[in-house]
C-alpha cells in the first residue's frame, strides 16, 4: 500500500486520478487509524514557488463534503468528501491549466477557506425536477 505521500505525487504526475487517489488515502487510513490524519502537501514546481497561502493548510481535518439526498425520502444518494487540502492542490493545479479559474481567484478562495472565513453551508439547492437536493459544506 502506498503511502499518502506516494499517492499525492501520483496525483500529482497524472498517474492516477482525483478519485482513485480518494479511495487510496481512504484505504491508506483505514490500514492506519492511529496514524494522525495530516494533510501532505506536494512539492510545488520549482518554476513558480507557492505563495505563502497555498503552501500550508492553517486548519487540519477541514472538509468540503457534497451531499446528494432524494427529496421525497431523505435517503442519501451521493456522499462526497474531500479533505480541504486535497481541493487547495485541486484549485492551484487547475489554476494553471485552464483560462477558466483565475489563479488569483484560486488563491483568495484557498485563504478563505483556511482562515476560517468560509465555513459552513456553502450551498444547498432542491431540484424537485429531479427530486433531489444538494447541499454542499465545508467543517
Amino acid at each position: 500500500m502506498p503511502t499518502r505521500k506516494e499517492i499525492l505525487q501520483m496525483l500529482a504526475e497524472g498517474t492516477i486520478d482525483v478519485n482513485r487517489a480518494a479511495e487510496l488515502l481512504n484505504a491508506a487510513q483505514e490500514e492506519s487509524p492511529e496514524a494522525p490524519a495530516a494533510t501532505v502537501t506536494p512539492p510545488a514546481p520549482e518554476e513558480s514557488p507557492a505563495p505563502e497561502a497555498l503552501a500550508k493548510p492553517k486548519r487540519e481535518g477541514r472538509w468540503l463534503r457534497i451531499h446528494v439526498s432524494d427529496l421525497r425520502t431523505g435517503r442519501s444518494r451521493v456522499r462526497v468528501n474531500v479533505p480541504l487540502g486535497l481541493v487547495r492542490f485541486g484549485l492551484r493545479i487547475g489554476a494553471r491549466f485552464t483560462d477558466e479559474l483565475d489563479e488569483g481567484l484560486a488563491r483568495d478562495v484557498i485563504a478563505a477557506l483556511e482562515e476560517g472565513t468560509i465555513d459552513g453551508t456553502l450551498v444547498e439547492v432542491e431540484d424537485e425536477e429531479d427530486n433531489e437536493r444538494v447541499h454542499i459544506f465545508v467543517d
